[in-house]
């Protein structure tokens, strides 16, 4: 079996299709696909107007419109597929509930793994599309120069993962309740919690462990805003070199006040966000398969049917 043919059985998930049809079927995709670019190329527009009305008398050149253009699209797009993402996902489970299919599913021959794979590809094959829909508006950008090919992939790499995060935990929300409402609530508080929460508490960590060493050195930030998706796409923006090395990491993450140590090795911040990410959505993803597997063993189970007298004899 060639690597295609063993990639194209990962995608080979009914629970894909299904989903995948059902919502490219209906009036709700073209109309969220359009708004999605109306709104992000509005903002794109608003931001390069802004740039050249306040640049007239300082004699901007054109790569820094762009850098200042691009760098606000990256951060719009981010905050619309944090929004968009818990909407996706919220119902991929609690919705066949609410719906009472999920018995249906239950007792079919996909098994609890291929559930939850299904239902993440299906809500977040969406997330990609709106993602590569708006590819052509940073088309246009880098006609203004000021931005380099690299930066362009770690912003749409950061995007990705975050829409990863963001719905693998709604689904474990979707999984954990009964109903879609509480399940969007809970998914759109994490995804909150994710981005500016972390960022939030990471900053006031910073600021007590440079408090306590007395240097206030901000420079060597938190774990918690390291591993940030907001703080890494500002890095990866500004082009400046934020690494540390991951002993020097884990002593700032308990408030170390120790000599600064340069065990391990050198670790960007989108590097660490990337990490974290994954292992978040691997932790949630496993907790949604223990509570879909978990329903199925409540399943009754078929009772085989005694072979008649003749057969037997």
């Amino acid at each position: 079996m060639s690597f295609l043919e063993r990639l194209a059985g990962i995608f080979d998930n009914p629970l894909i299709i299904k989903d995948g049809v059902s919502r490219m079927r209906s009036w709700r995709a073209p109309v969220v696909i359009t708004a999605y670019l109306g709104l992000l190329g509005a903002f794109g527009f608003a931001v390069f107007v802004v740039t050249l009305l306040t640049a007239q008398g300082s004699r901007a050149v054109s790569a820094t419109v762009g850098a200042y253009v691009f760098g606000a699209l990256a951060y719009f797009q981010l905050a619309l597929i944090c929004l968009f993402t818990p909407a996706l996902a919220a119902g991929a489970i609690s919705g066949e509930r609410e719906r009472q299919t999920f018995d249906v599913l239950l007792v079919s021959r996909v098994t609890a793994a291929g559930i939850i794979w299904g239902k993440l590809v299906a809500s977040l094959a969406y997330v990609l599309l709106l993602i590569l829909t708006a590819l052509p508006l940073y088309a246009a950008v880098f006609l203004f120069g000021g931005i380099d090919f690299e930066q362009f992939l770690l912003t749409q790499l950061l995007t990705v993962v975050a829409a990863l995060v963001i719905g693998a935990q709604s689904l474990f929300f979707s999984a954990l309740f009964r109903r879609t409402l509480p399940s969007t609530v809970m998914s759109y508080a994490g995804a909150f919690a994710l981005t500016v929460g972390t960022a939030l508490l990471g900053l006031l960590l910073t600021y007590l462990a440079a408090a306590r060493r007395g240097t206030f050195n901000t420079a060597e930030t938190h774990l918690l805003l390291f591993a940030n998706p907001i703080y890494s796409m500002g890095v990866v923006l500004s082009s400046t070199s934020q690494s540390m090395h991951l002993g020097r990491i884990l002593q700032v993450f308990v408030i170390s006040d120790a000599r600064p140590s340069s065990a391990g090795p050198q670790i960007d911040p989108w590097v660490a966000t990337l990490l974290a990410s994954l292992a978040w959505s691997a932790l949630c993803l496993l907790g949604s398969w223990f509570l879909v597997r978990g329903r199925r063993n409540l399943q009754p189970r078929r009772r085989t049917r005694p072979e008649p007298l003749e057969a037997a004899l």
